[in-house]
């Protein structure tokens, strides 16, 4: 079917039930940013495959929103789709829900599948349009009833984490949530976020690409921990899992079950990732905890253990090997313009999986020539553009190893650059290190150190649309909550946290520039004034050199770098064979 043929289809279906709009937001029933193929149903009608994006069908109008990573993929993507694209946070763009407001008719009715959308975005949909008297059908998913070749669900076998890599085994993690709950006067906690309850369990699965969890819900009360999980999934290791105190269940009972809570105390749940439905469940005399300001696991997931710490380190030190692996063999290719971005993209996933511990890449690599590189979150498919002798190439890319999941973006110089292009990456570069260098109060959180990050752009009127760092996970999501490092992340920083230090530079139609390190929060100081923290950086990858202009850097930042590449000399030195210590280091030698 073409997109015409789908929105054609669509609105019959909501003539028959009367909808004047319907719905059509990304996710899951998890509200996962990656999900498995059944659940791509907004990629599939629209032809939009970013990650983030909402569409809103009327009898009249269609369009998608999407924020400032999408904004030329989704232009090319939307093109002769009869899709319009509003791009988020942009002047007198509205949002979606007041775009409902404006063509609901008073007394109107609004359709979705109620699976893939949270209590949260239901609340502020509902309060958008409470002025309409509008009602609300979203027991029916319709795009079900026209996608007549929909994948199934997955039902890949989950797997143990084991303890020498998670650090501390379910039951004890179980201890640490009810302490949180007792402290909260919790009685019911009900987790439906697919990495929490990975980390939880101590079980990893294959059922989304790119991050290891599987479709699962969790209940968990003072004297018990329900699981609901496809028992096929977990056959081989069920036992251990009743042993750490879980009661198991099949996945789709979860509404069955909570519809017959006792109303014994409040009850938490995430609003941000639970979806309508399940909220639908349960019953409407239990009190639901609304003050807690983020979820007990998800906090207590973002603060790495010692354990977790290492391991990570580790992580960091073997994809690093396979990167700089990966640079010397662009630099010594015989003749680069054979290569396309997508054989750049194989190669970098080729060298991850000698390393120990391998499990799957973390995300589709972003190999971008050139043009490609100015959106931000660009894919080259199978093939993507050809390289040439001339300008940059940025490589975003990372990996899921049982000791971690990491994250690394470099941009290479692969031929002739302009003055400006070397004066961006420069400038791009002084944020990256600024942000590197940060030393700050507790209490501190992301907002308050992303401007760091911009000012070196700033001072010549550029900037970048994205946040400047997320949080990322152990063996689980690359993108991980609640810290950050952007205009809103206001979750204070603690030790243990890992986050992305990625500043970047865009150009519409010519280049795109993004330097990304992870970096791990740590303790630095206590004194009269307070205590305060620092960020020891996990990735050890060259910079390239090539792209640096010195005259912009100041002593401080040359040192930075200097000290930089020489500690990634030594650490990975003992790990690569003769060549590519040569190559190292040539690559690491000191900036006059």
């Amino acid at each position: 079917m073409t997109t015409h043929e789908k929105i054609a289809a669509l609105r019959t279906l909501m003539k028959e039930r009367n909808l004047d709009a319907y719905l059509l937001p990304s996710g899951d029933a998890h509200a996962s940013e990656y999900i498995a193929p059944y659940w791509k149903a907004r990629p599939w009608f629209s032809g939009f495959t970013g990650s983030n994006g909402t569409v809103v069908i009327t009898p009249t109008d269609v369009g998608l929103w999407t924020d400032g990573r999408y904004f030329i993929q989704a232009e090319n993507q939307l093109q002769g789709s009869g899709i319009g694209l509003y791009k988020m946070e942009m002047p007198g763009v509205p949002k979606y829900r007041e775009f409902l407001a404006d063509k609901i008719p008073q007394g109107g009715k609004l359709g979705f599948d109620g699976r893939v959308v949270t209590v949260k975005d239901y609340r502020k949909i509902c309060n958008a349009l409470k002025d309409k008297a509008v009602t609300y059908a979203y027991n029916e998913d319709l795009i079900d009833l026209i996608w007549k070749d929909r994948p199934a669900l997955p039902t890949e076998k989950a797997f143990e984490h084991e303890l020498q890599f998670a650090g501390a085994t379910a039951a004890e993690k179980l201890a640490a949530v009810r302490e949180q709950m007792t402290k909260h006067d919790i009685s019911a906690y009900l987790v439906t976020a697919l990495d929490s309850i990975a980390w939880l369990a101590n079980i990893r699965g294959r059922d989304i690409s790119y991050t290891p969890v599987v479709y699962a819900y969790a209940l968990i009360t003072p004297d018990e921990a329900h699981l609901f999980i496809s028992k096929d999934k977990i056959a081989s290791f069920s036992t251990n899992l009743t042993a750490q105190g879980f009661t198991l269940h099949d996945y789709d009972k979860l509404t069955d079950y909570i519809k017959a809570l006792p109303a014994n105390g409040d009850l938490l749940f995430d609003p941000e990732k639970t979806n309508v439905l399940i909220s639908d469940a349960l019953p409407e005399n239990i009190p639901v905890k609304k003050d807690l300001e983020t979820d007990i696991i998800t906090l207590l997931k973002a603060v790495k253990s010692p354990v977790e710490l290492e391991n990570t380190r580790n992580a960091y030190i073997k994809e690093s090997v396979a990167l700089v692996r990966l640079l010397k063999w662009l630099e010594e290719h015989p003749d680069i313009s054979t290569l396309t971005e997508g054989d750049v993209a194989r190669k970098i996933t080729s060298l991850r999986q000698e390393q120990a511990d391998f499990l799957e890449d973390g995300f589709t690599t972003i190999a971008a020539y050139m043009a490609n590189a100015a959106q931000a979150h660009y894919s080259p498919g199978p093939v993507g553009s050809k390289l040439k002798p001339d300008g940059f190439l940025l490589v975003d890319t990372g990996g899921q190893y049982l000791d971690g999941t990491t994250d690394t973006t470099r941009t290479i110089v692969i031929g002739p650059i302009s003055a400006e292009m070397k004066r961006n990456f420069t400038l791009v570069l002084k944020g990256h290190i600024a942000i590197s260098q940060a030393v700050f109060p507790e209490g501190s959180s992301g907002v308050q150190l992303d401007s760091l990050a911009r000012l070196a752009l700033w001072e010549h009127g550029l900037d970048f649309r994205h946040g400047t760092g997320h949080g990322i996970g152990f063996c689980l999501g690359v993108h991980e909550g609640p810290q950050g490092i952007s205009k809103r992340s206001k979750v204070a920083l603690e030790p243990g946290m890992l986050l992305s230090n990625e500043p970047g530079f865009y150009k519409d139609g010519e280049y795109g520039i993004r330097t990304e390190n992870i970096i791990a929060v740590e303790k630095r100081a206590e004194t009269e004034y307070g205590v305060f923290f620092g960020f020891e950086t996990l990735t050890y990858c060259p910079y390239d050199t090539a792209a640096i202009d010195v005259s912009l850097l100041t002593p401080a930042e040359i040192k930075y770098l200097n000290d930089y590449h020489a500690k990634t000399y030594e650490v990975l030195a003992p790990r690569l064979d003769e060549g590519e210590k040569e190559w190292l280091s040539n690559a690491t030698q000191p900036l006059k």
